[in-house]
């Protein structure tokens, strides 16, 4: 990845989330934005479920029970 894509990536991020994956076994973390249409958050069976658009992978994915990190705004 070069500077100018990295560049990219933070300054859009509006934050980072993170989830256990079942199918992996293992913890995701990602660099999302919630500024695309069709980003929402809803409860199914007492999970918890966000769909964000995810700025590594360039697509929507929905991350299960997440934990979620704002980006601390600089001055």
């Amino acid at each position: 990845m070069d500077n100018d894509v990295v560049k990219k990536i933070y300054d859009q991020t509006q934050m980072i989330i993170g989830w256990y994956a079942d199918k992996y076994k293992a913890m995701i973390f990602r660099p999302a934005t919630m500024n695309k249409e069709g980003c929402r958050t809803w409860e199914k069976n007492g999970d918890k479920y966000i769909c964000f658009w995810d700025l590594f992978r360039d697509r929507y994915t929905t991350a299960k029970n997440p934990h979620i990190r704002y980006k601390e705004k600089t001055q």
